[in-house]
């Protein structure tokens, strides 16, 4: 099988997550695209909402795509999330016969040569990296492919701040997800967490 392994804060997820979404599944011809919500950040911006709260607004944003999970697993994992461990745990569970992608940004491949075991993760995967205004991909290896994917000129902290102002958010999240962050009062200080959700399972 094709996998494909799109990480990140999704707090919260938004259309722009969406339409990376169903353009790599198709764009990749992906048999599985797995969603997988960080656990705790490498950069140690750790001040995201609760692990059950993203994993539930995952579901909602992404459950109607075909072909797409949202997986626990780094939520579930000891330590920091490293993306090569994140990829030795999905191929120990989804086997090794299978050609994985790991999704980036351009954003992000701007110092992929600093991170953690990034040789390891060329090794275990194909780079797929999405482009970003203003940044460029500075590691030159054949397991490095960059697409044109669509942009979408949002970021998930601009949107918990225009939450934050009273602001409409609506053209941004998928109206399920918008309403589950109003019932929850996300991204307004004393916000309460619960956990009840039906992910599809990876």
């Amino acid at each position: 099988m094709r996998i494909g392994i799109y990480g990140g804060s999704f707090d919260p997820p938004h259309y722009g997550h969406k339409k990376i979404a169903e353009f790599v599944t198709e764009k990749l011809n992906l048999d599985k695209l797995l969603i997988v919500p960080v656990g705790i950040a490498s950069h140690g911006k750790n001040n995201l909402s609760s692990p059950a709260d993203r994993m539930k607004m995952c579901e909602m944003t992404f459950g109607s795509i075909k072909n797409v999970c949202i997986s626990p697993i780094e939520i579930h994992m000891e330590g920091v999330s490293y993306t090569y461990k994140t990829l030795e745990a999905v191929i120990k569970k989804l086997g090794e016969d299978n050609e994985y992608f790991e999704i980036i940004g351009e954003d992000s491949a701007n110092y992929f040569d600093k991170w953690k075991e990034y040789e390891k993760i060329l090794e275990l995967s194909t780079v797929v990296v999405l482009k970003r205004k203003g940044f460029k991909n500075i590691v030159n290896s054949p397991k490095i492919v960059t697409v044109d994917n669509p942009y979408f000129n949002i970021s998930s902290t601009e949107i918990k701040e225009k939450i934050k102002n009273g602001e409409d958010v609506s053209k941004f999240l998928d109206e399920e997800t918008e309403k589950f962050i109003k019932e929850k009062k996300l991204y307004i200080k004393g916000a309460v967490a619960f956990f009840n959700s039906s992910y599809k399972k990876c």
